[in-house]
């Protein structure tokens, strides 16, 4: 079954695919973010399985869903040039599309990690197609693992020939069915809070102290931490959501850093498939909107939340409105503070 996205302003449509759950009779409302109360915002509404219509805002009338040339990585504005970037769950899906998309901007070094060696490997030979003057570096190691993390980190930084990291994406994660409140197991509950909050506390924490002065952290996180309830995804929204929260609480505690959640889309991911959403969204929208978040264009949204698919110039017309504002940020809505 279906569910086609029908964005308003001549936006263009794109499709994605859920799978039917026995709970599927709900509505994704509102977002609670305050951005979203913004007199520019434009509705985009989802039909499909569930009765009635699912209505998104958009904070930009133009929505994209694959990459566009003001965030391609060839930009020499978006150049990462002599920089060094870690990827947490660069093997595959988003990770790795945006080790590449570093790699096309000139970064120095692209450091990947995740848990399956192969599947890494076969990665940073993808990598070092779209750049071989970049430094690709591949380290194993689970991010709920700390001692491994910290290991594999320490080896990445050394083989980069550099002495700090400018760019962090906390990407890897990991998913469990999704079943109802009531009939949640424990254990899948302790291992999701293992592989995601915990995975992320262990890697922020293991890599503030190797970051340059100004280094950019990218959050990879999810609109499932601040839409309406989606039935079976309780603990994914609610690990989502204390994550965000955690990197907020970063940027505040290090202003000195820039600090970034993203909802990186709908794409076709092994995590979307568990969570039986699937999407079409190209993977390298994602992937190339990292580069262009992790560059000075986008300073403006430090701390903030941001969808990939919001147009980046419509972004930057309203930077100094954004800047120094509640806009982008999850909070109570209605009470912005």
């Amino acid at each position: 079954m279906y569910i086609k996205l029908r964005v308003d302003l001549h936006r263009p449509t794109f499709v994605t695919t859920h799978k039917p759950h026995p709970t599927d009779s709900y509505h994704i409302g509102q977002l609670a973010l305050v951005s979203f109360l913004h007199t520019r915002t434009n509705m985009v509404q989802y039909e499909g399985p569930y009765s009635g219509q699912q209505t998104f805002r958009s904070f930009t009338k133009t929505w994209h869903n694959k990459p566009h040339p003001a965030i391609s990585p060839l930009r020499s504005e978006l150049s990462a040039a002599g920089r060094v970037v870690f990827i947490t769950g660069g093997g595959s899906g988003i990770g790795k599309a945006t080790a590449i998309a570093f790699a096309q901007a000139g970064a120095e070094a692209v450091a990947i990690f995740g848990r399956r060696l192969e599947t890494l490997q076969a990665a940073a030979e993808e990598i070092r197609k779209s750049n071989p003057e970049t430094n690709v570096i591949v380290e194993t190691a689970d991010i709920s693992d700390r001692q491994s993390l910290e290991a594999a980190f320490a080896n990445a930084l050394s083989k980069s020939g550099q002495s700090k990291v400018d760019v962090f994406v906390n990407n890897a994660g990991s998913l469990k069915p999704p079943k109802p409140v009531v009939s949640y197991p424990e254990a899948d509950l302790r291992a999701s809070i293992e592989g995601n909050l915990i995975g992320s506390y262990n890697a922020t924490q293991l890599i503030v102290p190797l970051l340059s002065p100004t280094a950019n952290l990218l959050n990879i996180s999810s609109g499932i931490g601040h839409i309406k309830p989606v039935p079976g995804l309780w603990v994914y929204s609610a690990l989502k959501l204390a994550t965000i929260k955690m990197f907020d609480y970063l940027q505040v505690e290090n202003p000195d850093l820039n600090v970034y959640n993203i909802q990186p889309g709908v794409v076709d991911t092994d995590l979307n498939n568990v969570s039986e959403f699937t999407g079409e969204d190209d993977v390298n929208l994602p992937g190339q909107f990292n580069v262009w978040l992790a560059s000075p264009e986008a300073d403006f949204l430090k701390g903030k939340f941001v969808w990939c698919s919001w147009d980046v110039d419509e972004l930057k017309s309203l930077s100094t409105e954004i800047k120094n504002s509640m806009l982008m940020r999850v909070t109570l809505q209605g009470l912005p503070i």
